[in-house]
C-alpha cells in the first residue's frame, strides 16, 4: 500500500551546544569556532563602527553649523529679543527690600520686634533687618562710574546715573526705623535689557488710580517716572498702616536712569516706603505696592506689576506671650 504522507520539506531544529560557567565566558569573548570577539565578527565591528563615526560626524557638523547660525543672528552685547518681541515683555517686576533670610526665603512677611534686637525664639529682632537693609543700600555708595542725570541728561549705552541716597530721607541711614517700629521698605523695578517706561498721560490718567497718586502726579515737576502707590489691601489693613511716606518726596522711578543696557555698575532708583503711624500690636497687615506707567500691567493673581507683602510688628511684651 502506497504511504500517502508529505514529504518534508525542512529540516528539524539543532540544539545548539550548551555552555556553562568559564567556558561560556570564554565563548562570549572568542568564538573559535565562527571567529566572533564579543559575539561579533571582526568585519562586523569594522562596519558598525564605520557607521557611528559617519553619523556623530553629520551629528556634530549639523550642531557646530546651527551654533554657528545663532551666533551670526545674536547681536553683540544684548539679548536678540527685546521688549514687547521678548518672552519677559515691557511689564519689570517689582522688587522688594530689604530680602527675607536665607531660612524663610519663600516667605513675604516682614515679622520684627522693634524693642529687641536680637532674634527671639519665635519672633525676629529688629537688628536682621536693618542689617539687611544696609547691605542693600552699600550698593549706592558713591562710585565713580556712574554719571550725575537729571531729566533730558540721563544714562548712555555706557554709562549708568548715580542714585544719591541722600534723597531717601530717614530710610537711608541708621537703623531705617526698625528700632522705632516705623520700617523703611525699600521698592525698585527689575531690570529688563532696553526697555523704556512709558509715563502716565498727566491729561489721561487711569480712572482706578488712587486719587491722593492723581493729584501728586498732577502737581509733579518731572512727570517722565515710573510712579508708586502703596495702600492697604483690606480697610482693617488700611486704619491700621495710618499714614504711608515716601523717599524721595517725587514718589516714582525717574525714567532718566533707564534704559538698563549692561552699563558698567549699573545701580537702579530706589523708593523708600516708610509706615511712621504702623499700629505695633502684632497683628498681620497687608500691603500691596504698585507701579504705574503705560507699559506696566496689573495683575493681582499674578502679581504683575506689583509687590505684596506682610507687615507685623510686636513690642517685646507681645513677642513674650507669642512664645508662651
Amino acid at each position: 500500500m502506497a504511504d500517502n504522507k508529505p514529504a518534508v520539506l525542512g529540516g528539524t531544529a539543532i540544539k545548539p551546544k550548551e555552555r556553562h560557567g568559564w567556558e561560556a565566558v570564554r565563548y562570549i569573548l572568542h568564538n573559535p569556532e565562527t571567529g566572533e570577539y564579543l559575539t561579533r565578527t571582526p568585519k562586523s565591528w569594522a562596519l558598525i563602527f564605520i557607521f557611528y563615526v559617519i553619523y556623530y560626524s553629520c551629528l556634530a557638523a549639523f550642531w557646530a553649523a546651527m551654533l554657528m547660525i545663532f551666533f551670526t543672528t545674536l547681536p553683540e552685547g544684548q539679548p536678540k529679543w527685546i521688549g514687547a518681541e521678548s518672552l519677559i515683555g515691557t511689564t519689570p517686576g517689582v522688587g522688594l527690600k530689604p530680602e527675607q533670610t536665607d531660612a524663610r526665603i519663600d516667605s513675604s512677611m516682614i515679622q520684627f520686634n522693634y524693642e529687641k534686637e536680637e532674634d527671639g525664639d519665635v519672633i525676629a529682632g529688629w537688628g536682621g533687618w536693618a542689617q539687611r537693609s544696609t547691605e542693600f543700600l552699600s550698593k549706592y555708595d558713591d562710585d565713580d562710574r556712574h554719571k550725575a542725570c537729571s531729566a533730558g541728561d540721563g544714562a548712555t549705552d555706557t554709562q549708568a546715573c548715580k542714585f544719591d541716597k541722600a534723597l531717601l530721607g530717614p530710610c537711608a541711614s541708621g537703623n531705617h526705623g526698625y528700632d522705632e517700629g516705623k520700617p523703611c521698605i525699600f521698592l525698585k523695578l527689575n531690570r529688563i535689557f532696553g526697555v523704556t517706561n512709558t509715563p502716565l498721560d498727566p491729561a489721561n490718567l487711569p480712572e482706578d488710580l488712587p486719587q491722593n497718586l492723581k493729584s501728586h502726579i498732577q502737581n509733579a515737576e518731572n512727570k517722565d517716572q515710573v510712579w508708586v502707590d502703596c495702600h492697604g489691601e483690606y480697610p482693617g489693613d488700611i486704619e491700621a498702616l495710618g499714614t504711608i511716606e515716601y523717599f524721595p518726596n517725587t514718589r516714582g522711578f525717574p525714567n532718566y536712569f533707564f534704559p538698563f543696557k549692561k552699563q558698567d555698575g549699573y545701580v537702579g532708583p530706589v523708593v523708600a516706603v516708610r509706615f511712621p503711624d504702623l499700629k505695633k500690636d502684632g497683628r498681620l497687615l497687608h500691603v500691596e505696592c504698585r507701579a504705574w506707567a503705560q507699559n506696566i500691567g496689573y495683575d493681582k493673581r499674578d502679581r504683575i506689576g506689583i509687590s505684596h507683602f506682610e507687615l507685623q510688628v510686636f513690642s517685646d511684651a507681645l513677642a513674650k506671650e507669642v512664645k508662651s
